[in-house]
């Protein structure tokens, strides 16, 4: 698989994604997922990711779906509440969150790249790839909760 082949389904995949994927910008704090939720269903992901066969892929790239969508709504919302707070950060808060959104894109371009190789991956790659697409998911998640955590003690602070 070329490296540009991977540049370009990583590219539509994301496109797609951030497409289909409703604004949380309007929840109330309530709403909003907790950083423990995030932790339990990344960790119930990739409990279920690890149970499926490669003939059960229609199924795992189904739920995968469903998860990364969730994803992409706290990456959003975060992203908003960076941009309505913009102005009355300071200069440190303002690299942090900027720091912390240049990792997020960069995770979120692994994961589109191990979902990619995912849904096209042979039954005898189908574990492999399962854990590093498990692995970046993971990744993902934790620098989500890092950069919110961030942003949250720069907000308060």
């Amino acid at each position: 698989m070329s490296n540009e082949f991977i540049k370009k389904t990583s590219a539509a995949i994301v496109l797609s994604l951030a497409i289909a994927a409703p604004s949380q910008a309007a929840l109330s704090p309530g709403d909003r997922t907790s950083i423990e939720e995030v932790k339990q269903e990344t960790r119930e992901l990739i409990d279920s990711i690890k149970s499926y066969s490669a003939e059960q892929r229609d199924q795992a790239i189904q739920e995968i779906e469903i998860a990364v969508a969730r994803l992409d709504q706290r990456i959003e919302s975060l992203q908003s509440r960076i941009d309505n707070e913009w102005d009355e950060m300071s200069a440190p808060a303002r690299e942090q969150a900027r720091a912390s959104l240049r990792t997020l894109q960069r995770e979120r371009i692994e994961l589109a790249e191990w979902y990619g190789n995912l849904k096209g991956s042979s039954a005898g790659a189908w574990n492999q790839i399962k854990r590093g697409f498990s692995r970046a998911y993971s990744d993902i998640n934790k620098a989500w909760e890092k950069a919110l955590s961030e942003f949250d003690s720069a907000d308060n602070g």
